[in-house]
């Protein structure tokens, strides 16, 4: 405990920094003795939620600062990439529900309550792809946020795939579906960067 304590409390340090910025740079070390009273009160855990908030801020800068794509969706869910006439981002009817399902979503998505956007996914699904019956649509999205099956992983899986095949080398991290276990999955670029065609 202390090693992890030692470890974070200095960590935090750095971190309290990034979080509350002076004139100088973030990247400099900060002054140990300004954060010491502040740090030392911390408990383990309010220790561990200020260095998860500075890992999400640093994902959106590391995201902007590394070839940041835009994607422009129009009405129907047709993914442009960098401008509005740009390349349509080619994705079967299922693994564009749940990027656009992602993307709809920047906070996150438990895995185990994805249960509960069945009614959006089919909804973006029956946009997507028009002439499905509504029967194939509830039978497909149902595997999808069935936590017995695989269709999550599978879909996941490929549209990482074809993010890597057209997306530019810089940005495919930023627009993959990511997270760890018990915690929210989500798409980390920034939702600046993706622009809705209004209704």
């Amino acid at each position: 405990m202390d090693k992890m304590m030692t470890y974070a409390g200095f960590e935090a340090r750095f971190v309290w920094a990034f979080l509350n910025p002076s004139k100088e740079s973030v990247l400099e070390a900060p002054a140990v003795t300004d954060y010491d009273g502040m740090l030392e009160g911390m408990e383990a855990a309010q220790l561990l939620a200020l260095l998860e908030k500075v890992r999400e801020r640093l994902k959106y800068t590391v995201t902007e600062a590394q070839e940041p794509v835009k994607l422009f969706i129009d009405k129907q869910f047709s993914i442009r990439i960098d401008n509005p006439e740009g390349r349509v981002l080619p994705l079967r009817p299922l693994v564009k529900s749940l990027f656009i399902l992602f993307l709809r979503h920047p906070e996150g998505i438990l895995l185990k309550r994805r249960e509960h956007y069945r009614q959006e996914l089919e909804e973006i699904y029956a946009v997507i792809s028009p002439g499905t019956s509504k029967e194939n649509v509830r039978a497909r999205i149902g595997r999808l946020v069935n936590l017995q099956d695989n269709s999550f992983s599978e879909k996941t899986s490929v549209l990482n795939a074809r993010l890597e095949e057209f997306l530019p080398k810089g940005a495919v991290e930023s627009c993959k579906i990511q997270g760890y276990n018990g915690h929210p999955r989500k798409i980390p670029l920034n939702p600046l960067f993706v622009h809705w065609e209004s209704k």
